[in-house]
């Protein structure tokens, strides 16, 4: 079912208002004499502007984050939106098209003191209202409900950067890696890496900037606060088809890849996937779901990728994980080739997936083992051709994974984009084996056994969720049944609380994914779903506060290059201090006459780069004192060491 777009220049003059259909929703649309400009700023690390709408068309500039642009117009490209926008890079300027989920733009709309709503954000900080307020302004239908956290922000920022709980892209910016205990080699500057070395832990400074949830309070990054729930009529099957405009799900069917002991017809349909939730869910092995466990002593990987083998042979580094225009998840090679494929997976940007601290409680044996309830596939099927006899396609596989599992169907797609990415190579979904696992759940590397044979295993044993996933349907369908049963309906329900379990059980440890960016990327893939429109609508968005956050939202870190924030020595002229200088001690003690009222320290940064402050000559205070000397890494980032002065008599 296509929609009809309309183009914001022409001149509506003989209808005061239009009736459209969009999402589950009708709406009028007002009359439209011009699109009004407005400014804005580039919200990803590159951002590709095409000539023309649509990814297809030639590349014409890259823009940086926070470049500023003006919009100049509004467009609609196969069911994606776009922005036209004029910019300047230092060569006069220029005009081009962008996806406008990777621009930020100032409202134009005003706010007007609104009593009730007021009312309704009283609840919340005073650092989140005035975002609050402009998104009132727009959307006035909008509800923002304060899900309180009980937990301080501090003491949620150092359990979520513990080593190897949040990843980033090896080749990010420097100030977005961790060089905590484990996590950076000293001695030769290098990150060791995860996932087959293609991602590194993430610093505490970015960890700060994703988890603030005032930092995304916009009309795209909002929706990662939208609960998951399912309401039949409002998700359509046109806005699934919208967001999997472009990726390997568009417009192509479920080709259902016969299992080498297959024996039985498959079980497709909704109605029966449904009335397979309740068995799936007492029989359910007991399991702390796919999470990322910083005291399991074992390499993180991402799906797909065969343990000690890189995914793609890097000749130069590719931009960052959320990079340029093809969504969220996605990074399109600065200038090809710039990898070379060596395995079936070469999707590297969408992050490690779905990793687990628990060990898989069936055999893997069982995967040969026909479920009565579920069978298995007999069928074979034409993998050249794009539609099925019975004409399934992935959005009727998506929006049947939705009745069966209560699961928002837009949520769903966000889903299997993240995790297998807009190409979809992953050896996970090729069928080869006979076994699909879209979700990539249980797929991380444990001992010699790597993400994807795991991640197969886990999909072709045991009998809950649909298992064994024989066929595309069943992956899909069983997949969102056990998201919504392990995650959703647990108190995991919005994109945010599933990348940062700060409200359910086993806290920090029952998170999806790894990928720090996860909770922002899928937020913007699904807000894709939602025309301007249909975000005229109700939406309600439950964002997390924390206990004792800081007074302004935290700044992401930009800096590069060197992030020796190290000592080589430190001293004080005259005295010794104690214990004896390391440059990973960071506290120290010197014992001075209490007629002494100045000291001169002296230290050496570990890097030239690297700046120092709180040296030279430092007067003291009558009483005991403590010095810091604080070292700045070329990249920006801080180290203090201290010195804690006693007096004597």
């Amino acid at each position: 079912m296509k929609k009809t777009f309309l183009n914001k220049f022409i001149l509506v003059t003989t209808l005061g208002a239009i009736l459209v259909t969009g999402a589950g929703r009708s709406l009028f649309i007002k009359e439209i004499n011009a699109f009004t400009t407005k400014k804005g700023y580039v919200d990803v690390s590159n951002l590709n502007v095409r000539s023309k709408a649509g990814t297809g068309n030639n590349t014409v500039a890259t823009l940086q984050r926070n470049t500023s642009v003006t919009v100049l117009d509004e467009v609609n490209s196969d069911g994606m939106y776009w922005y036209k926008i004029s910019f300047n890079t230092g060569s006069g300027d220029r005009e081009g098209y962008v996806a406008k989920n990777y621009i930020k733009t100032e409202s134009t709309a005003k706010y007007t003191t609104d009593k009730n709503f007021e009312s309704e954000i009283a609840g919340f900080p005073e650092s989140y209202k005035n975002r609050l307020r402009a998104l009132h302004a727009e959307y006035s239908n909008w509800k923002f409900v304060v899900q309180n956290v009980d937990i301080s922000w501090d003491e949620v920022i150092r359990n979520e950067s513990i080593v190897g709980v949040n990843l980033v892209k090896k080749n990010a910016k420097s100030s977005w890696k961790s060089t905590a205990r484990g996590a950076y080699n000293w001695s030769n500057g290098t990150w060791p890496g995860f996932d087959s070395n293609e991602w590194v832990a993430a610093s505490e400074g970015i960890i700060r900037y994703y988890m603030d949830p005032r930092n995304f309070l916009d009309s795209t990054n909002i929706f990662q606060f939208l609960n998951h729930g399912y309401t039949t009529g409002e998700q359509t099957e046109e806005g699934v088809e919208k967001m999997l405009k472009g990726t390997f799900m568009e417009s192509k069917s479920s080709i259902k890849s016969t299992a080498p002991s297959a024996t039985a017809a498959p079980t497709t349909s909704a109605t029966t996937a449904a009335t397979t939730i309740a068995a799936a869910s007492t029989t359910q092995a007991k399991t702390s779901g796919p999470v990322a466990d910083p005291n399991e002593n074992a390499n993180l990987v991402g799906p797909g990728v065969e343990s000690g083998t890189a995914a793609t042979t890097a000749k130069e580094e590719l931009p960052t994980v959320e990079d340029k225009d093809n969504g969220p998840g996605y990074t399109e090679p600065a200038s090809a080739p710039v990898f070379e494929s060596t395995t079936e997976f070469n999707d590297t940007a969408h992050g490690p997936g779905v990793v687990n601290s628990d060990t898989i409680k069936e055999s893997v044996s069982a995967s040969n083992n026909t479920n009565a309830s579920t069978g298995s596939s007999s069928s074979t099927e034409n993998t050249n051709s794009n539609a099925l006899s019975n004409g399934t396609t992935y959005v009727d596989m998506i929006m049947d994974a939705a009745k069966s599992s209560g699961v928002n169907p837009y949520v769903i797609a966000a889903m299997l984009i993240q995790e297998q990415g807009v190409k979809g190579t992953s050896g996970l979904i090729s069928g080869a084996t006979g076994i699909y696992n879209f979700f990539n759940i249980e797929a991380y590397q444990s001992g010699t056994q790597s993400a994807t044979s795991r991640g197969l295993a886990w999909a072709g044993s045991g009998n809950t969720y649909l298992r064994p996933w024989n066929t595309k349907s069943k992956a899909i369908i069983g997949g969102a049944m056990f998201y919504g049963s392990t995650y959703s309906k647990a108190g995991q329900n919005t994109f945010y609380l599933k990348k940062f379990n700060v409200l359910g059980e086993n806290k920090y440890k029952h998170q999806y994914m790894t990928n720090i960016e996860g909770a922002k990327n899928e937020g913007a893939m699904l807000s894709r779903a939602y025309s301007e429109e249909d975000k005229k609508g109700v939406f309600t968005f439950h964002i997390p506060v924390y206990r004792d956050m800081p007074e302004l939202p935290e700044v992401m870190p930009t800096g590069d290059g060197s992030p020796n924030n190290r000592l080589s020595s430190l001293s004080i002229s005259g005295y010794n201090i104690t214990p004896s200088f390391s440059s990973d001690n960071y506290s120290y003690t010197v014992e001075l006459p209490s007629s002494v009222n100045n000291v001169n320290i002296k230290a050496n940064a570990a890097d030239a780069s690297a700046t120092i402050s709180g040296i030279g000559d430092i007067e003291l205070n009558s009483s005991n004192s403590t010095v810091d000397i604080i070292v700045t890494a070329q990249n920006g980032t801080k180290e203090k060491y201290s010195i804690n002065i006693k007096r004597g008599n």
